[in-house]
């Protein structure tokens, strides 16, 4: 009768480990939106040595950061810097199996430390350069968002490799990959709203920006047009790119500050992007069927973009955003990319628990049982990734009026004044991010 209480403690301990990740970004968010940012800090900087230091280290720098806390956001970014070259490092030492861990044999994916996908890298950099703007550092902004782009170009190497490695380590463990295709039906819907699960247009306008406003035309202009090849649907930067070019055909004038105009531009965070799902399917396995479960993502999570709208203070329009990145969608195309390798990886996984169950059951009945409900327990899928991101990036650019005046924000969740201020031939950036609770508002002066 002695096995029955300790075996109720172990799958008590069981469900402990297993608790799923949005939870806890979910109760992260709460404290956010009840101010608690500093209690935030001190609970998530020793979580930066745990195996998802990575992860603790993204949710710290967007949390810190939108809580005005720059600094500790900073920090956060760079112990998730640091874990991305060391995971890098570790790439190049690795023979390279498409299964990695052997806890993750035994139990489930959220047994392999965190390793971040490519649009996590991107925006954190970027986000990174928006702290450094914050405490007044243009160089250091300048190195991240440089750091920013060359990330995408990085990522598109990386990401082919993996693909191609994932569709051989099928052929080898003799996996058929097209037996799941229609259980992921609205993940490939979800996935195929965007071309790229990292080449992020946002994170390109927003260094041409930097770039106009330190008067490198010819650094902006390249930006401008990749932004405008990854989102042709964003006709403000098609504007933005003749306008760039009239300034480069005459240098002396365009250098000149303007006499009584300045750039106003509107970078708008809307939502939060939405969680990955568990769904159970079954994997054949030599000796039967074994279910397993998958992450996906549901496109019904994914609500409607809606622009936010800019009015001066008599009510006349200056600007209305449009969408140019949609991170549900890039989130959605990165986990449809990584299925090759999670199926052949689940398929291993499931024949090792049906044979150290068959073990069991040979050994006794109870450790049948025991081994039974272990499996059924720890078969948890991995729904870890960054949920503090925001759904979609807009922005818009309008050429106003210099000086002090005041401007109306409206739309999706916000409806509030702000008074800004615009230097003649310089640029004013308000930031607007709708993630939860109050809407936050900055304004960067360039």
């Amino acid at each position: 009768m002695l096995a029955l209480p300790v075996m109720a403690v172990w799958l008590t301990g069981c469900a402990s480990v297993f608790t799923s990740y949005p939870a806890q970004a979910d109760k992260w968010m709460v404290s956010y939106q009840n101010g608690q940012t500093e209690a935030l800090v001190t609970e998530l900087t020793p979580k930066l040595e745990d195996n998802d230091g990575l992860l603790y280290g993204l949710e710290l720098g967007r949390l810190a950061q939108l809580g005005g806390s720059p600094e500790a956001s900073k920090a956060g970014f760079e112990a998730a810097f640091l874990r991305f070259d060391q995971i890098d490092e570790q790439a190049k030492l690795r023979a390279g199996a498409a299964v990695s861990g052997a806890g993750a044999m035994l139990t489930n994916d959220n047994a392999i430390p965190y390793e971040g996908k490519d649009y996590e890298r991107i925006f954190a950099h970027s986000y990174q350069a928006l702290n450094y703007l914050k405490l007044g550092d243009a160089e250091g902004a300048g190195v991240e968002l440089r750091r920013a782009n060359l990330e995408q170009t990085v990522a598109a190497d990386r990401r082919a490799k993996e693909v191609d490695k994932a569709e051989e380590e099928a052929q080898q463990q003799d996996v058929d990959l097209s037996q799941h295709e229609g259980s992921f039906a609205g993940l490939n819907q979800a996935a195929g709203r965007v071309k790229s699960s990292f080449q992020n247009a946002y994170t390109f306008y927003l260094s041409a920006v930097f770039w106009e406003a330190s008067r490198d035309y010819n650094a902006a202009l390249v930006d401008l047009k990749r932004a405008y090849e990854i989102n042709p649907d964003a006709v403000f930067i098609e504007e933005d790119i003749r306008r760039v070019q009239r300034r480069m055909g005459d240098r002396v004038q365009a250098q000149m500050p303007g006499r009584d105009e300045g750039s106003l531009v509107v970078l708008f965070e809307q939502g939060r992007v939405q969680p990955k799902r568990e769904i159970s399917l079954p994997v054949p396995t030599i000796h039967g069927a074994f279910a397993v479960a998958f992450p996906t993502y549901d496109p019904t999570d994914m609500v409607a973009a809606v622009p936010l709208t800019v009015t001066d203070a008599d009510g006349a329009g200056v600007l209305r955003t449009q969408v140019i990145a949609e991170v549900g969608a890039m989130a959605a195309r990165s986990l449809r990319e990584d299925l090759p390798r999670m199926i052949v990886r689940q398929t291993l996984r499931a024949a090792t628990k049906y044979a150290a169950q068959k073990q069991a059951n040979d050994a006794s009945p109870l450790a049948g049982f025991a081994t039974n409900i272990y499996n059924l327990v720890s078969e948890r899928a991995d729904l870890r990734s960054w949920l503090t991101l925001p759904m979609y990036v807009q922005a818009g650019r309008s050429i106003v009026p210099a000086g002090e005046k005041q401007i109306m924000l409206s739309g999706a969740g916000v409806n509030q004044a702000l008074d800004i201020s615009v230097s003649p031939g310089g640029t004013t950036v308000v930031r607007v991010i709708t993630t939860g609770g109050v809407p936050v508002v900055e304004t960067y002066r360039l």
